[in-house]
């Protein structure tokens, strides 16, 4: 039977900004399937959502990216099978949890120190910029072997992509087409330099990968982009959901502090409540009918993560944390599962423990907000009180 579609909320009336809770129960009240008056699906039920991620071959990630007409091959999500597959092949040995739990060490460090800087320069903290920001940022750094010193370059050619990619059909100004060049210059500049070498750091690794399939150059520039362009900011903004929760609520926190199943089930679950990423873009490859919707061929369905997370046929008691739960959809499902997922739980763990460590009482200053609408919900700014 024909479902007549209902009507999407208008994204600028939904109240992310102060009440995320009640934005995603908007969202869902609109049935598993919703248009906007774009012409724009949205996806929101657990299961209509997950079976569109398991089905590249009608929901394609490749249609979706191809309208973002980037320059580099956005590797490997702007691909679908099966030369995704040949992508991530090749990459996930790279960025498996094997790999990336040797890097702990040094990045342990790295933000034992950031946070060491916190509690040196007095009570009162903002968080963001002091933390959330810097560090994800001097990840990568470290792991494609660029000069730390480079961290606020990089944080800057990180904002003007963000700022070209929600540019949605409008030009992007002249300067930040200018800082993404920039971008562009400094990661030619260093795979030059890397040719033919036999360091240990990404770009050295993946220039010297002899497997079938090995990337070419332009594809890890793409991949370099697409790190920078999503794996910086999502991590920050990750980071400022899991710092409030512990703020205002110093019953949670005390269960985090010396309990590390405790710490992953926290990640987990606040991932869950507050993913940074709300929806992933697809396009349809041919007609398909949701939950009794007939979406047509060519059309921009948004695959809904984080109404699927707070989806109550899939979870129970969905706006709360749990301790028990986890096998969220903010990383996603299906072949294009985030390459670096293992990489983001390996940073949040990171903060959370060296912070309860470092600073075991702490407290909420004022309310933060989210900017909306945009692309990833974060805070732009979180105010702590320490001590």
């Amino acid at each position: 039977m024909e479902v007549i579609c209902p009507a999407l909320p208008a994204l600028d009336s939904l109240p992310f900004a102060h009440d995320r809770d009640a934005a995603w129960h908007m969202l869902l009240a609109s049935g598993k399937v919703a248009v906007s008056d774009a012409g724009v699906y949205f996806l929101s039920g657990a299961d209509v959502v997950e079976a569109a991620a398991r089905n590249p071959e009608l929901f394609s990630s490749q249609g979706a990216f191809d309208l973002v007409g980037s320059p580099f091959p956005l590797v490997p999500i702007a691909f679908d099978p099966p030369e995704h597959s040949r992508y991530r092949r090749v990459l996930d040995k790279f960025f498996g949890p094997r790999h990336m739990a040797g890097r702990a060490p040094e990045l342990r460090k790295q933000v034992g120190e950031l946070i060491d800087q916190i509690v040196a320069s007095g009570d009162r903290c903002e968080v963001m910029g002091a933390l959330a920001i810097p560090f994800p940022s001097q990840v990568f750094l470290t792991l494609f072997g660029l000069p730390l010193a480079d961290r606020d370059l990089l944080i800057g050619w990180k904002d003007a992509i963000l700022e070209i990619s929600v540019a949605e059909g409008t030009a992007a100004s002249p300067e930040t087409l200018a800082r993404g060049l920039e971008l562009l210059t400094y990661l030619s500049g260093y795979l030059a330099d890397r040719r033919g070498g036999d360091g240990d750091d990404l770009l050295s690794r993946l220039l010297s990968d002899s497997s079938d399939g090995a990337l070419t150059e332009q594809e890890i520039i793409g991949l370099c982009f697409l790190f920078v362009a999503a794996g910086l900011h999502t991590v920050t903004a990750a980071t400022g959901f899991m710092l409030y929760e512990l703020a205002r609520n110093p019953e949670l926190r005390a269960s985090v502090s010396d309990d590390e199943e405790a710490v992953t089930q926290f990640i987990e679950e606040v991932l869950r409540i507050d993913p940074p990423v709300p929806y992933v873009p697809r396009v349809t490859t041919a007609e398909v009918n949701v939950a009794g919707v007939t979406i047509p061929a060519g059309s921009t369905c948004w695959l809904g993560l984080g109404t699927a997370n707070r989806d109550p046929e899939r979870y129970p008691d969905a706006d709360d944390i749990h301790q028990t739960r986890s096998n969220h959809f903010t990383f996603g499902r299906g072949p294009h599962r985030c390459l670096g997922s293992h990489l983001a739980r390996l940073e949040l763990r990171l903060i959370i423990e060296e912070w309860n460590k470092r600073i075991p009482t702490y407290s909420v200053l004022r309310e933060p907000t989210v900017g909306w609408p945009c692309g990833t919900l974060h805070f732009h700014e979180l105010h702590l009180q320490i001590g």
